[in-house]
């Protein structure tokens, strides 16, 4: 499990504590056959030579400012696992459960909308930030390529066209117009932590968000990830900011840990 940064941990429920572990209590047993992937940060010094930054981001003072520090215009920036991750077997079928947690911070500048939000994604290997990525399309989306191959889990605070008319948490598959959505109150200076949980015996993706002043917000949604997504993976976090409309957005801490059967 992942130690979160130093804060009043009187502020935040056990609720992501007990769904992780119970998760992992659940999951078959592994064997030395299974493919495991199991990472963690709790902190990030800059020497993580298991990770790779792309476009604006960055670390410093042990976090990584996915897009920037200074508010910058149509900013991109994404933290990724460098090593592919195995998500499916083609000949026993089988398909990997997961968990994995981060902490993050979104700071707000009075005079300037914020936005957009960032999102936890797994895409194809080899990943890299799309064309016209910024703003809206939180780094994972070309909106002018008729196909975007992805799953993720957005943290939107920035009402699009396409989106609900409220700041949400939202399940793609494929396009940032989410499968499910759940209202959540983006707040100025409170850490979030989130964790995101895959079964691959029922398919459901579930999630769980938790901050300082006390909020809590769950969605969950059924995903074949088979379906959507090749055998190997690339996983990461994207954030992304507008012309307009900007913020700063920090991850201050990352786990994960998933387990694909072989038998």
């Amino acid at each position: 499990m992942m130690a979160f940064i130093p804060t009043n941990q009187k502020l935040f429920p056990s609720l992501l504590l007990i769904i992780t572990t119970s998760f992992l209590l659940l999951a078959p047993i592994p064997v030395n056959s299974d493919k495991i992937v199991s990472f963690d940060f709790p902190k990030f010094t800059g020497n993580e030579s298991a990770l790779t930054l792309q476009g604006d981001a960055f670390i410093a003072y042990d976090q990584v400012y996915l897009t920037g520090y200074a508010h910058p215009k149509r900013a991109v920036g994404r933290l990724l696992y460098s090593t592919p991750v195995p998500l499916w077997d083609k000949t026993t079928g089988n398909v990997a459960s997961f968990v994995t947690s981060f902490a993050f911070l979104l700071n707000f500048q009075k005079t300037i909308v914020p936005a957009d939000g960032l999102i936890f994604f797994i895409a194809p290997p080899n990943s890299v930030i799309p064309n016209n990525a910024a703003g809206g399309n939180l780094g994972v989306v070309d909106p002018n390529t008729a196909f975007n191959r992805f799953v993720g889990v957005e943290f939107d605070n920035y009402v699009n066209e396409w989106d609900p008319d409220y700041a949400h948490i939202g399940i793609d598959v494929n396009s940032l117009i989410s499968s499910k959505t759940v209202v959540w109150k983006p707040l100025h200076g409170y850490y979030v932590k989130v964790s995101i949980a895959y079964d691959s015996s029922s398919k459901i993706l579930s999630v769980v968000l938790t901050d300082q002043s006390g909020q809590l917000a769950t969605v969950a949604q059924v995903v074949d990830l088979k379906a959507v997504l090749p055998e190997t993976v690339t996983i990461g976090i994207s954030a992304s900011t507008s012309e307009l409309c900007r913020q700063i957005q920090n991850i201050y801490a990352w786990s994960f840990t998933s387990t694909l059967r072989q038998l």
